[in-house]
C-alpha cells in the first residue's frame, strides 16, 4: 500500500501545483454573452456564435479556460466571427433560448452533449453547425475557429483548409 502511495503522490502534488481557476472568473478578455444577447449580437453584427459546453469540475475544461480561450490567437478569432457563450452542465441558472426558457443544465441537454469540454457553433438564428468535443491546443483550435468562422467549412474539408488549399 506504501508504494501506490509513492507513486500517486507527484502526481497529486503536480496537479496541485497549478491553481483551479473558477469558471466564473474568467482568465481571458473575452465578452461572454447570455444565450439570448448573443442571438441578438450575432445578427445584429453578422457573427456565428460559439459555444463552450463545460463543467466546474472537468480538468480538461479547466484548461480550456486557463491555457487556451487567454491566448491572443484564440481571442482575436473569436472576436472576429463569433459571439462566445458559456454553458454549465450541471447550473440551474437560467437562460432564453428563443423565447423558451431552460437551466444551462437543461440547454446543455438539449444541444445533446456528451462529454465536456465540448465547443458548439451555430449561426445567427441558433441552428448548430458543428460540434468538437475534447480539448484542444491553442494551435488546433484557432484554425478550427478559423476554419468555421471564415465560412471554409461549407465549401472544403478541415484537412484542405489546412492544408492551404483555398485559403
Amino acid at each position: 500500500m506504501k508504494k501506490l502511495i509513492y507513486i500517486l503522490l507527484p502526481i497529486f502534488i503536480l496537479a496541485c501545483e497549478r491553481p483551479i481557476q473558477a469558471q466564473d472568473t474568467p482568465l481571458d478578455n473575452l465578452d461572454w454573452q447570455e444565450m439570448e444577447r448573443a442571438l441578438e449580437l450575432a445578427s445584429e453584427e453578422d457573427k456565428l456564435i460559439l459555444i463552450d459546453v463545460f463543467a466546474q469540475w472537468c480538468p480538461y475544461c479547466q484548461r480550456m479556460q486557463s491555457e487556451v480561450y487567454p491566448s491572443e490567437e484564440v481571442e482575436e478569432v473569436i472576436n472576429k466571427y463569433f459571439i462566445p457563450v458559456r454553458i454549465d452542465t450541471e447550473s440551474e441558472e437560467g437562460l432564453t433560448y428563443h423565447g423558451n426558457a431552460f437551466t444551462q443544465a437543461e440547454f446543455a441537454v438539449a444541444l445533446q452533449y456528451r462529454s465536456v469540454p465540448t465547443t458548439y457553433f451555430m449561426n445567427s438564428e441558433g441552428e448548430v453547425l458543428g460540434q468538437q468535443p475534447g480539448f484542444l491546443p491553442v494551435d488546433v483550435f484557432t484554425q478550427l475557429l478559423e476554419y468555421v468562422g471564415s465560412g471554409a467549412h461549407e465549401t472544403q474539408s478541415f484537412d484542405e483548409f489546412n492544408n492551404g488549399s483555398s485559403r
